[in-house]
């Protein structure tokens, strides 16, 4: 069923009550497992969600060099291109902080500042689509993020 805001003209789709508990419910398990258990849980349970064995949860140099290899040179080419447009547009986002004095003893203003960390998902399979990677990267490392960890499913 979907409702009309009528202040804001926003769609918002109703969902029956039952369904969101029990999945609140099993997200809320995986995340106890995974803070208990860390990376072990993670590589259990990517065994058993996805049906692929991992060794480690990160991508290797070798993998990364055989990713970039398999791209070839025209690939790259495309993925600089489009980086770069990516770049410029976010680049007109930044904006300073700013303080002011109204009247004596009153300071108002802003401070705009990167988030610590950013984690990022880009699906896989047939949705794998680098411009996912582009798209929400580049605008944190343009924001002055230190840390941004990037996540996709594995393959079987």
């Amino acid at each position: 069923m979907r409702v009309v805001e009528a202040a804001t003209g926003l769609w918002r789709v109703a969902r029956e009550p039952g369904q969101d508990g029990a999945v609140s419910e099993a997200v809320r398990g995986i995340i106890a497992e995974v803070r208990a258990r860390g990376d072990i849980a993670l590589l259990e349970l990517t065994e058993r969600f996805d049906g692929a064995r991992l060794s480690a949860l990160e991508v290797t140099q070798a993998e990364q060099e055989a990713a970039i290899a398999e791209v070839g040179g025209d690939g790259l080419a495309l993925l600089r291109g489009a980086a770069d447009n990516i770049r410029l547009f976010h680049v007109k986002q930044l904006r300073p902080g700013f303080a002011f004095s109204p009247r004596d003893g009153v300071i108002l203003g802003q401070t705009v500042e990167p988030l610590a960390r950013v984690g990022l998902y880009v699906p896989g399979g047939t949705a794998a689509y680098p411009s996912t990677v582009l798209m929400n990267a580049i605008p944190a490392a343009i924001a002055g993020c230190p840390e941004i960890v990037i996540t996709t499913p594995p393959g079987k």
